[in-house]
């Protein structure tokens, strides 16, 4: 009886510690402050966001290796007894935590088209004046929007479509500017370049801060408030009653009257966790019933924007709907 029981306290007493099991606990509690301070180093302008992807992709790597010990410490816990369960378990559980945005953001990849310039306009889509000169290597360019584009574009993101409103170029234009304070999108100006200065002179409040470029360099954009565009001409269609928002169609019927007002908002906006940026320019044309109000929204970096451009836009659109319902001119 005696000899019984030693064997059995020496067979305790004999398992093995799974080593899987404390480094998936090690490397998912690393992984925490690690993705903290590449978030955080990020938004706040310290790691650029070409190096933020390279750490952002080891991060997921490190908690996709954490997983695959945690398994292993659990296969070797069930099998040969190894101690270790307690530690697998809680190193599953935040490594599993961490990596499901990155899983999230990963399905929509494969779900959603490879876009990374989203418009209301594909035929004349608003152009950016002064950003993309102003844009470091490797960083994305504007370019015409080619068929296979367009037709991913409308195919996925059908709701990104233009705005008409039987309202006045000023109305529209004040609760346009409006709506981008409120956002904190960073609005370019060529007035002044390290202070803050107006962005129009029709009492919208609406303040313009300096940029700075990938290298931490103030950029020198020179962008006019009302910018004039003598290659195309706006609509003229007749405009529905407000209550029923009028969006418009991606084609364009021609005007005779060169002379409408058409003004334009080019401003940066940046993502609220990660930090991204993406450049958004909002034209609004004049017409004789109403404004035509379109916008367009390009990532500076990545040949993926995820939906991201597609969702901002949208987002915007409707709370100027919102802004606008139920005003007459």
């Amino acid at each position: 009886m005696m000899r019984t029981g030693y064997i059995e306290r020496f067979e305790v007493e004999a398992r093995g510690v799974s080593t899987a099991a404390a480094w998936c606990q090690r490397m998912a509690i690393f992984c925490v402050p690690y993705l903290a301070i590449v978030i955080l180093g990020h938004r706040f302008g310290s790691i650029e966001t070409a190096q933020a992807f390279w750490l952002l992709g080891l991060g997921a790597a490190m908690l996709l290796l954490a997983i695959g010990l945690g398994v292993w410490g659990l296969y070797r816990l069930w099998t040969f007894g190894d101690k270790g369960g307690i530690r697998s378990a809680r190193g599953l559980a935040i490594a599993m935590l961490l990596v499901a945005p990155f899983l999230y953001q990963g399905v929509r990849a494969f779900a959603l088209p490879q876009l990374y310039d989203i418009s209301t306009d594909l035929e004349e889509p608003p152009q950016f004046d002064t950003v993309m000169d102003d844009r470091a290597t490797g960083m994305n360019g504007q370019s015409a929007f080619d068929e296979i584009q367009k037709q991913l574009q409308l195919e996925n993101y059908p709701r990104v479509a233009a705005r008409r409103y039987p309202l006045g170029m000023v109305r529209v234009f004040r609760a346009a500017v409006e709506l981008v304070s409120e956002r904190d999108w960073t609005i370019l100006t060529g007035e002044r370049n390290n202070s803050e200065t107006a962005i129009d002179e029709e009492g919208s409040d609406l303040m313009a801060r300096p940029v700075t470029g990938s290298d931490g360099m103030p950029l020198n954009p020179s962008i006019p408030r009302f910018r004039p565009d003598t290659s195309r001409t706006p609509s003229s269609a007749p405009v529905e009653a407000f209550e029923t928002v009028q969006v418009s169609p991606i084609g364009r019927t021609a005007s005779d009257d060169a002379d409408q007002d058409e003004r334009y908002i080019e401003a940066v906006a940046t993502s609220l966790i990660f930090g991204f940026q993406s450049d958004v320019v909002i034209r609004m044309i004049e017409e004789e019933t109403g404004t035509l109000v379109d916008m367009r929204s390009n990532s500076r970096f990545g040949p993926h924007d995820l939906g991201a451009n597609a969702a901002q836009i949208e987002a915007f659109l409707a709370d100027l709907d919102a802004s606008l319902q139920g005003l007459a001119n």
